[in-house]
C-alpha cells in the first residue's frame, strides 16, 4: 500500500528523519507528522533559479540533486548538477566545494570507515561503440568535503566511466563498477584507497553494475545493460562463484540495504530487449530471495529528452516493514515521494 508523502526527491533517511530536495532547497521532516523545515539552500545561483521552473524543464536540463551523505559530526554533503555541495553544521547554505567539469554529476558519493569520502567520474566518454575514452578520476576527500583530490586515474581506454564506489563493511574494502562495453564492465576493489586496485570481474555485460549490495558471505548486484536480459547476482565471497538469482524486466540503476534488507529498481530505457514500460522495485530480506513489490509505468513524455523512467531511494530507504522511494519520468509519482508499506 503506498501513499504519496510529498513533492521532490527523497535523499537521506535517518530514524525518523527524511531528508528531501524540491528543487534546491533542501527540507528535513520536523517532529510533528506531515511538516518539513528547511535544511538548507544550495548556492548555486544559475540551477536554483532554473529548478524553480516547470518540472519538465528540470528533466529536459537535468537539474537534480542526485545524492546526499551525512557525516558524524553533521556535515551533510551532496551531489547536484555540475558539482559537490557541503554544509558545516548548523549552516544552511551548501557551498559548492567541486565543481564537476566533466559530465553532469557523479552517480554516488561514498564514506569509508575513517571518515575519507569518495566518487568516480561519470561522463558520456563517447558513445557506446568508440574506440577512443578518456582517462576516468576517482576523487578523495579527507575533510569533510571542502577539498577534493585524484587518488586514482583510469587510464585512456580503458573504461568508460565510473558508475559508483561503494563501502565493503565486512572487509573494510572499497569497491568500484565500471561500464559500458564488455572490455570496460568490471568490479574491482581496494583495500588501501585506491593505491592498488583489484578487479574481480571483468569482460562481460554481466559484470556491467552499478550498485553492490553487501552480505557476510555473498555480494549482491543487478546488472545495467540494454544490449541483454538483466538478472540479480550473487557472488560468493570464498569462491568467487557468481549465481543468477532473478530475471529483471529492465536495466538496475538503484539498489540500497539497511542490515540484510535490500531493495533495488529497474529502469525504462529505449531497448530492443529490455522492452517493458514499467519501472519496478524487487525486495528481499536476505540479499539471494527476490520479489518485484511495486512498479509504476513510465509517463508520455520522451525518454530522449525527458528522461528515463526510473526509482530512486534515498541513503536507509528501506526497512523490513517499509520503504520510501521517489518516482522520475512515471505515472502519477513523477517529482513525488512515496512511501511503501512491506508486507511479511
Amino acid at each position: 500500500m503506498e501513499k504519496i508523502i510529498a513533492e521532490g526527491k527523497a535523499l537521506y533517511r535517518e530514524d525518523e528523519r527524511l531528508y528531501i530536495a524540491k528543487g534546491y532547497t533542501i527540507y528535513k521532516s520536523s517532529d510533528k507528522e506531515g511538516e518539513w523545515e528547511i535544511d538548507g539552500k544550495i548556492a548555486d545561483r544559475k540551477y536554483a533559479l532554473l529548478s524553480r521552473f516547470s518540472r519538465l524543464l528540470n528533466r529536459l536540463l537535468r537539474i537534480e540533486v542526485s545524492s546526499m551523505v551525512i557525516l558524524d559530526d553533521g556535515t551533510r554533503v551532496l551531489s547536484a548538477k555540475k558539482g559537490i555541495f557541503v554544509a558545516k553544521p548548523g549552516n544552511k547554505r551548501y557551498m559548492k566545494t567541486f565543481h564537476v567539469s566533466r559530465g553532469n554529476k557523479p552517480m554516488n558519493i561514498t564514506l569509508d570507515g575513517e571518515g575519507n569520502l569518495y566518487f568516480g567520474e561519470y561522463f558520456l566518454n563517447g558513445r557506446f561503440g568508440d574506440k577512443e575514452r578518456e582517462e576516468v578520476h576517482i576523487y578523495r576527500s579527507e575533510d569533510n568535503g571542502e577539498s577534493w583530490q585524484i587518488c586514482y586515474t583510469f587510464p585512456k581506454n580503458t573504461i568508460r566511466h565510473i558508475h559508483g564506489i561503494f563501502y565493503d563493511p565486512y572487509t573494510d574494502r572499497l569497491w568500484v563498477t565500471t561500464g559500458d562495453r564488455d572490455d570496460e564492465s568490471m568490479i574491482a576493489s581496494t583495500a588501501d584507497g585506491f593505491k592498488t586496485v583489484e578487479i574481480h570481474k571483468h569482460g562481460s555485460q554481466r559484470y556491467r553494475a552499478v550498485t553492490l549490495l553487501f552480505y557476510k558471505d555473498h555480494i549482491v548486484y543487478g546488472t545495467d545493460t540494454e544490449h541483454e536480459i538483466n538478472h540479480i547476482y550473487s557472488i560468493d565471497r570464498k569462491s568467487g562463484k557468481e549465481s543468477r538469482l532473478a530475471v529483471l524486466p529492465g536495466s538496475v540503476l538503484m539498489a540500497v540495504q539497511n542490515g540484510d534488507c535490500a531493495v533495488l529498481s529497474t529502469a525504462v530505457e529505449p531497448s530492443k530487449i529490455n522492452s517493458d514500460p514499467y519501472a519496478t522495485i524487487w525486495y528481499s530480506k536476505d540479499g539471494l530471495a527476490w520479489n518485484e513489490i511495486y512498479k509504476a509505468r513510465k509517463d508520455r513524455y520522451s525518454m530522449r529528452y525527458f528522461q528515463y523512467g526510473r526509482i530512486a531511494f534515498p541513503h536507509g530507504a528501506v526497512s523490513e516493514n517499509d520503504l520510501v522511494f521517489s518516482g522520475h519520468a512515471l505515472e502519477n509519482i513523477d517529482n513525488k515521494i512515496v512511501l511503501e508499506k512491506i508486507e511479511s
